[in-house]
């Protein structure tokens, strides 16, 4: 930064005619200095940004990893689709190979049917109480990353506010500094006069 301001300093002073060697090192400090604080607050701008960039990616990879649980649970229904079709057409040709024990085989049918609708039910149920949980738990989760960001942005604006006050102090102590001169320097030409 002293390199910065010392070639901007040597390059004014021989671009024009300086009259206060002074003046043009104090406008070259300040200009400097803002330059800097400009970069701190855009790296922190940056970081920011980047932290909510992650968030965001880590979400959407949750998404993802959930429409992927769904697509799996999709194959597995339809893998049971295509064997319960198959145990019927398996069950059509036994009952055309043997029309002698159709009472029979069409009582147990309908014991396996009931029993597999009911394992069927039985999973379906677990499944949606499954589903029920991962959704409450999708909840929380985002409810939780929406406390933290809306806790920083907060700890922000303490922080913002804390400077402000801080800076309204330092300005109220140079203005009492400046009076409390201006007294004693009227003081002392008031005893000057007096005397």
């Amino acid at each position: 930064m002293k390199d910065l301001a010392q070639r901007l300093e040597e390059e004014l002073s021989e671009a024009v005619e300086v009259k206060n060697p002074k003046s043009l090192h104090r406008y070259i400090s300040l200009l400097t200095e803002n330059y800097v604080e400009q970069n701190i607050h855009e790296r922190q701008y940056t970081e920011l940004t980047g932290s909510i960039k992650e968030m965001l990616a880590s979400m959407q990879e949750g998404f993802r990893r959930m429409d992927e649980r769904f697509a799996a649970q999709d194959s597995r229904f339809e893998a049971q689709d295509n064997r319960f079709e198959a145990q019927q057409k398996q069950m059509d040709e036994r009952f055309a190979a043997q029309e002698l024990h159709f009472t029979s085989l069409q009582k147990q049918i309908d014991l396996r049917f009931e029993a597999t609708q009911k394992q069927m039910d039985e999973r379906f149920n677990a499944q949606q109480s499954h589903f029920t949980s991962l959704q409450k738990q999708m909840d929380e989760r985002f409810e939780a990353s929406q406390k933290q960001i809306d806790e920083r942005f907060e700890a922000g604006n303490r922080r913002f506010d804390d400077m402000n006050r801080r800076f309204d102090k330092q300005h109220k102590l140079i203005s009492l500094g400046f009076t409390a001169i201006v007294l004693v320097i009227a003081a002392f030409n008031l005893t000057i006069i007096l005397s």
